[in-house]
C-alpha cells in the first residue's frame, strides 16, 4: 500500500510531545493492571495440581486418608469416598468444604475450564461496546471491583453448582484488564513508541501465558491463589487514581473541554507550559460532522476492504490460540521442572531480542510469518520426538516462538483499527481467541484421536495462518486510517480529520499545523485529486473468487 503525505501524529502527541512523564506514568499503571492475567487460573484447571488439603473424618481406625478417600479398619478392612475437607488458606484461615472439583469427576475441571473461557469470550465483548460508548476507564473500575468480590467468594463457595456460577462471573466481569489497558496506551502513545510501550505494558500478560500454571500449582491451594488476587484488586483500587480517560475517546465523542483539562494536567507533569486559554479545536467542517456520526459494527463492516481485514484478523486469533492450546496442553500436561521454566524464559528472552532487533528493518506481519512458522513446526513435529532433552529443547523454542507471536498480535490487531469501535473489534478478537482454545480443548480432552492426527491438524492450521499472515496490513510506526489510501478502507469519517490546538495567548502565534487523521498532508493532496483518485482494488481473495467463479460459469455453459 502506498503512503501520501505524512504519517499523522494525533493531538495527544502534538501537545504532549513523543514521550514524558505522564505517558510513562499511564505505562506502568496499565502494565500492573494486566497482573490481573495471572489470576485466571480457572481457564486451565484440568492442568492445575490437586491442593493440599486434609480429609476430615469421624472414623475410628483410620490408618490411611488420602485427598478424595479414607481407609479404615473395623474387623475388615473398608474405603470411603471423602466428603468433608479442611483446607488452611494463607497458612492460618481454616476452611471447611463438603465438596471438592479435584475429587469430582474428571469431566468437572475440563467444565470449569471451558465454562471459564466462555464468560471471558463473552466479556470481552460486552466490555469492549462498553468502553467504546461510555470510556476506558469505566471497564476498568467495574473489573477491579469484580476481581475483589468473585474472588473473595470463589474462595468460600462450597457448592458444585455454585462455584461453576461463580467461576463463569468472575471470567466475564474480570476480562476487561487483559485486553482495554492495551487500548487506552495505543491512545496515549505516539508512533514512534506506541511499539515499545505496548509491548512493556503486555509483558505481565505475556508471562501469565507461561507461568501461571506452575505458579498456581506452587501453592497449597487455589483458594489461597484466589485470595492473593483479591488483595491485589485493593492495590488496583488505589492505582485508578493515576487511570486517566483515553483523550482520543474524548474526541470522538465530541468531550473536547474534557480532553483539554486533562491534556492541560499531562501537560504539567511533563513539564510542557500550556497557557490558560489552551484550546482544542475542529479545524475543518467534515470534523464536525464526525462528531454527530454514529459508526456501528455492522455498518463497519459494509466495506469490502475492511470487511476482508476483520475476518483475516478474526480468523487469525481463532486458529493461532488453537494451536497455542495444543501445545500449552502439551507442556503443562506433563511434569515441569524449575529448570525447563528457567530454559523457556532464557529462550524467550533471547527470541525477544532478535525480535526487537530485526523489527528495525523487517515489518511486524513478516516477524509474524517467521514465528508461526517455528512456532508450528515445532509443535506438530515434537510429537515425534521421546522424552529426552532434544524433545524439551524443541518445546522450550516453540513457546518463546508462541510468546513472540502473541506480543505481535497484541500491538498489531489495535492498530488496525484505530477508530471509534476500537475496543469492540478489539474485544470482539480476544472472544475469537477463546473459542479457538475452547475448540482445541474440547478436540484434545474430549475426543480420542493420535499423533498423526494431531500433526495433520496442527500442520494444517499453520499453513492456513501463513497465508493470513499476507493479509495483514502494515502498521508499522503508525495506525489505520493514517493517509489518504487508508480511506479504502475505512468511512471517510471514521475519524475527526482535523484538529488544530492553541498553545500560546497570542492569536496570531496560533499553532495550525493540521495533524492529519484519516490522510496525508491537505498540502499535498488537493479535492479534485482525492475525487478523481482511483480506488484500491480489492484485498483478500476476491481476485481469485471473481476468476474462479468465471470458471465455472464458462464450465456450465459447456454443458
Amino acid at each position: 500500500m502506498s503512503i501520501i503525505g505524512t504519517i499523522h501524529e494525533d493531538v495527544t502527541t502534538d501537545v504532549l510531545g513523543k514521550i514524558g512523564s505522564w505517558q510513562w506514568l499511564v505505562t506502568m499503571v496499565s502494565a500492573t493492571m494486566l497482573f490481573t492475567a495471572f489470576f485466571n487460573q480457572h481457564e486451565d484447571m484440568f492442568l492445575l495440581q490437586p491442593p493440599n488439603a486434609l480429609c476430615v473424618t469421624d472414623k475410628i481406625g483410620v490408618y490411611n486418608n488420602t485427598l478424595c478417600s479414607v481407609t479404615y479398619f473395623n474387623n475388615k478392612t473398608e474405603i470411603l469416598k471423602c466428603k468433608e475437607w479442611q483446607i488452611k488458606v494463607m497458612g492460618f484461615i481454616n476452611l471447611e468444604k463438603s465438596w471438592l472439583i479435584f475429587c469430582d469427576h474428571k469431566l468437572a475441571l475440563i467444565s470449569a475450564a471451558l465454562l471459564s473461557r466462555l464468560g471471558s469470550a463473552l466479556g470481552c465483548i460486552i466490555y469492549g461496546l462498553i468502553a467504546d460508548r461510555f470510556g476506558r476507564k469505566i471497564p476498568i473500575i467495574i473489573n477491579v471491583i469484580s476481581e475483589i468480590t468473585l474472588g473473595a467468594v470463589l474462595m468460600f463457595c462450597d457448592s458444585k453448582l455454585w462455584s461453576f456460577f461463580f467461576v463463569f462471573l468472575k471470567s466475564l466481569f474480570a476480562s476487561a484488564n487483559i485486553y482495554l489497558s492495551l487500548v487506552t496506551v495505543c491512545e496515549i502513545a505516539s508512533n514512534e513508541w506506541r511499539s515499545r510501550l505496548c509491548f512493556i505494558v503486555a509483558m505481565p500478560r505475556l508471562l501469565a501465558y507461561v507461568y501461571m500454571v506452575p505458579l498456581t500449582n506452587s501453592l497449597p491451594n487455589i483458594e489461597t491463589y484466589s485470595l492473593i488476587g483479591s488483595m491485589l484488586g485493593l492495590l488496583y483500587l488505589i492505582l485508578l487514581r493515576w487511570y486517566p480517560e483515553s483523550p482520543q475517546w474524548l474526541l470522538f465523542n465530541g468531550m473536547i473541554h474534557k480532553t483539554e483539562k486533562l491534556l492541560f494536567m499531562a501537560a504539567k507533569r511533563n513539564g510542557i507550559k500550556l497557557c490558560n486559554d489552551f484550546k482544542i479545536k475542529p479545524a475543518d467542517h467534515k470534523a464536525y460532522y464526525c462528531l454527530d456520526q454514529v459508526t456501528t459494527c455492522l455498518g463497519f463492516l459494509t466495506t469490502h476492504n475492511v470487511r476482508v481485514t476483520c475476518i483475516v484478523i478474526v480468523i487469525f486469533w481463532i486458529l493461532y490460540n488453537f494451536l497455542w492450546s495444543c501445545l500449552y496442553v502439551q507442556i503443562y500436561s506433563e511434569v515441569v521442572t524449575s529448570l525447563f521454566l528457567l530454559e523457556v524464559f532464557s529462550l524467550g528472552c533471547l527470541v525477544a531480542c532478535l525480535t526487537i532487533i530485526l523489527s528495525a528493518k523487517i515489518p511486524f506481519k513478516h516477524l509474524l510469518f517467521i514465528h508461526v512458522v517455528v512456532t508450528g513446526v515445532l509443535t506438530a513435529c515434537v510429537k515425534l520426538f521421546d522424552k529426552n532433552t532434544s524433545r524439551r529443547l524443541l518445546l522450550s523454542i516453540a513457546l518463546g516462538s508462541g510468546i513472540t507471536v502473541h506480543a505481535l498480535i497484541l500491538n498489531v490487531t489495535p492498530r488496525l483499527f484505530a477508530i471509534n469501535i476500537r475496543a469492540t473489534i478489539f474485544g470482539c478478537c480476544h472472544a475469537a481467541g477463546q473459542l479457538g482454545s475452547i475448540i482445541s480443548y474440547t478436540i484434545l480432552l474430549l475426543t480420542p484421536t493420535n499423533n498423526v492426527t494431531q500433526i495433520c491438524t496442527e500442520a494444517l492450521v499453520t499453513i492456513v495462518l501463513i497465508g493470513l499472515c499476507f493479509m495483514v496490513l502494515d502498521v508499522d510506526r503508525r495506525e489505520l486510517p493514517d493517509v489518504l489510501e487508508d480511506m479504502d478502507y475505512f468511512s471517510e469519517l471514521s475519524k475527526p480529520l482535523r484538529w488544530a490546538t492553541q498553545k500560546t495567548n497570542s492569536p496570531s502565534q496560533e499553532e495550525t499545523e493540521m495533524r492529519v487523521h484519516s490522510f496525508g498532508s491537505a498540502a499535498q493532496v488537493t479535492s479534485m485529486i482525492f475525487e478523481d483518485r482511483q480506488p484500491a482494488k480489492p484485498i483478500g481473495c476476491a481476485r481469485i473468487w471473481k476468476l474462479f467463479s468465471g470458471i465455472i460459469r464458462n464450465l456450465r455453459r459447456l454443458h
